[in-house]
């Protein structure tokens, strides 16, 4: 999940709070949500386990946590070497 992801899943549980009268939690919930909105972006390694095509989450990262296949769209697309080789019709 990306920053942006996890704000706006927080954001969600912090309304659901306030509909159900939880105004204390709601507020905790809430200045998570402004420390991390605030957090200076030092650590990348958040936004690296997504999928630079559609931004999904569900994806295979190498060891050093860069997506290497996503599942949601499938980055990269593997060629298809028969396709290739076909006579134009």
């Amino acid at each position: 999940m990306n920053k942006r992801q996890i704000i706006a899943s927080l954001n969600y549980i912090a309304n659901e709070l306030d509909s159900h009268s939880l105004y204390q939690e709601a507020n905790i919930i809430t200045d998570i949500m402004q420390k991390l909105a605030k957090k200076h972006d030092d650590d990348d390694s958040i936004d690296e386990e997504m999928c630079p095509r559609c931004e999904g989450d569900d994806v295979d990262t190498d060891k050093n946590g860069k997506p290497t296949k996503c599942y949601n769209c499938g980055w990269p697309e593997e060629e298809d070497e028969d396709r290739d080789n076909e006579e134009p019709r």
